[in-house]
């Protein structure tokens, strides 16, 4: 039973829901189950007393908690469960009343109306402190079938009409005071749910802005070199195969530029990693501000740089291009004290002419840069075929 109480208890209950927020749906679901046996015997001594109208009312009550709960269930609307309960906790002490012949119906009338405050302290956090009330609640309804036709034949006819409003007005302050306390605690409650649900969805917020910024921290490592902030091998293929299509729609051509940096090696070694550094994103930099916005310049390698120039209509433009080239990157870049000093060697390419693969392209050009390396340095050649 406690196994199945457990389950029940926690069929509202979402993982994001904070402990405070869990204490507060499992003492409301659990609510309808305190109150099942008591309705249930309740309903049994009505029956017994050929009175069908008034055994429907507790029965009801079983019946429309159980629908709830089961669309509790299914929907996660905790809502919809603690306004349902409110609603069953207010209404049926009247319904009650109207049934047993109005207000001079007086402990039934109690009994009900205390069952709004018990149901309003099994809303509190402290579960136990709402249990002892809800025996207390139970001791009274067994008091009020004890001695109720007692009350109804004998009492009421021998109360002064003063005594009986006194208790008709106790009778009703009771019920009302109990509603109110319900109401203030539902109230309570919603505003509850509501901050818990405010903090959730700002707790949401701000994960999905830090997993919004991780992906793009992520997609920059993955596509960019971290040293010049040029994009890297891999992206630099990407962004050619587009520069591919295009050209063939055109009709254009596209140049492949292989560069490797003349006198690099030596300069990292003798004045480290640090001016290593500092010389590649200077030399990025000066490839980028040579080239066109629609070009793109990649590093591909230690000191090997990638750029590839679209929609190309003259071969000698790209001639021009490698000499501007050369003459920035010749430029003495200062480090510290010092004045370093790279050359660089090329080695150029050309779709389609040589081919519409962006490897065998990158080949080429490599094996391009490799002749001018061969022959002198801090030149350029176009690839041939041998």
């Amino acid at each position: 039973m406690k196994l199945f109480l457990a389950k029940v208890s926690r069929v509202g209950v979402l993982p994001t829901d904070s402990e405070n927020l869990v204490l507060k749906k499992v003492a409301l679901t659990l609510l309808p189950f305190y109150v099942f046996l008591p309705a249930l015997i309740w309903s049994i001594i009505y029956l017994s007393l050929d009175n069908f109208i008034a055994s429907l009312v507790p029965v009801s009550y079983i019946l429309i908690s159980i629908f709830s709960t089961f669309i509790l269930y299914k929907t996660k609307n905790f809502v919809f469960f603690e306004t349902t309960q409110l609603l069953l906790i207010l209404l049926l002490p009247f319904i009650l009343m109207w049934l047993l012949g109005g207000f001079y119906a007086g402990s039934f009338v109690l009994i009900w109306s205390f069952y709004a405050p018990v149901a309003a302290v099994m809303y509190s956090e402290n579960v136990k402190h709402g249990v002892k009330w809800f025996f207390l609640f139970l001791l009274l309804v067994f008091i009020s079938m004890l001695f109720d036709d007692f009350f109804m034949v004998n009492i009421q006819s021998q109360l002064p009409p003063l005594a009986l409003k006194l208790f008709v007005f106790l009778n009703v302050g009771a019920g009302f005071g109990g509603i109110f306390f319900l109401m203030s605690q539902f109230i309570h409650n919603i505003k509850d749910i509501s901050k818990e649900l405010k903090s959730e969805r700002e707790t949401l917020s701000i994960l999905a802005n830090d997993l919004r910024s991780a992906n793009k921290e992520l997609e920059q490592l993955a596509t960019c070199d971290i040293v010049t902030e040029l994009p890297n091998r891999l992206y630099f293929q990407d962004i050619v195969f587009d520069m591919f299509k295009r050209a063939h729609m055109n009709e254009k051509i596209v140049a492949i530029m292989f560069l490797d940096l003349d006198g690099f090696k030596s300069i990292n070694d003798t004045l480290g990693h640090e001016a290593g550094d500092m010389i590649l994103k200077t030399v990025g930099g000066r490839l980028k501000s040579v080239v066109r916005v629609s070009d793109t310049v990649a590093r591909v390698g230690g000191d090997e740089f990638a750029i590839a120039l679209g929609d190309i209509s003259d071969v000698g433009h790209v001639r021009d291009i490698a000499k501007t080239l050369i003459k920035e990157v010749n430029e003495f870049c200062p480090y510290k004290d010092h004045k370093c000093h790279v050359g660089v060697s090329i080695g150029i390419s050309f779709y389609p002419e040589h081919g519409d693969n962006i490897e065998d392209l990158m080949q080429k050009a490599d094996k391009a840069m490799y002749n001018t390396k061969r022959t002198g340095k801090n030149n350029y050649l176009i690839y041939k075929e041998d």
